[in-house]
């Protein structure tokens, strides 16, 4: 009985924030930049990306959920290598006029795909963080980010990259 109180009394005090929720939605493309193991067989490509950022007004933390494709640059005579990635997020927003920086960080789905005869798509976990800035004003803006992922694959290595973003955010 007292749990179903204090849940109610939570969920009262919490209906004025949640009802003012800043829903926004994000698209960016950008470079990826593979590091370690993956570097040796694949260069730097291109990224595009989507999403969307469910932010409570009054307080600087929000989630986010995007979806990407990253396509490496080929590196000699090795095959293409492309990533597709399903990621949430956890954004922590600091205060800024113009320029209102964030970090973020979570766990996402990496589909990685490379481009050989008999070869199969490899989906694993892996953990990604962020640095960004929201650029312009409430509702229409911009945003740039860099992010670090990191894949575990099966040889108890890691599959990692670094990404340059830049997008717009309604």
């Amino acid at each position: 009985m007292r749990r179903s109180v204090l849940s109610a009394t939570v969920l009262f005090l919490l209906l004025p924030a949640a009802t003012q929720a800043q829903l926004r939605l994000l698209g960016g493309v950008g470079v990826t930049n593979p590091l370690g193991d993956l570097n040796k067989v694949s260069s730097v490509g291109w990224r595009a990306t989507g999403g969307i950022e469910l932010g409570i007004a009054d307080l600087p933390v929000g989630l986010r959920a995007d979806g990407s494709y990253d396509s490496f640059g080929q590196q000699g005579s090795n095959p293409q290598t492309s990533v597709l990635s399903g990621a949430l997020s956890v954004v922590v927003n600091f205060p800024g006029i113009g320029l209102a920086p964030y970090v973020l960080g979570g766990l996402g789905s990496y589909r990685t795909s490379v481009d050989t005869a008999g070869s199969d798509p490899v989906t694993k976990a892996g953990i990604h963080g962020a640095f960004g800035v929201d650029i312009g004003a409430v509702g229409f803006g911009g945003y740039a980010e860099v992010r670090y992922v990191s894949v575990k694959t099966e040889s108890d290595a890691n599959q990692r990259f670094v990404t340059a973003t830049l997008g717009i955010r309604l």
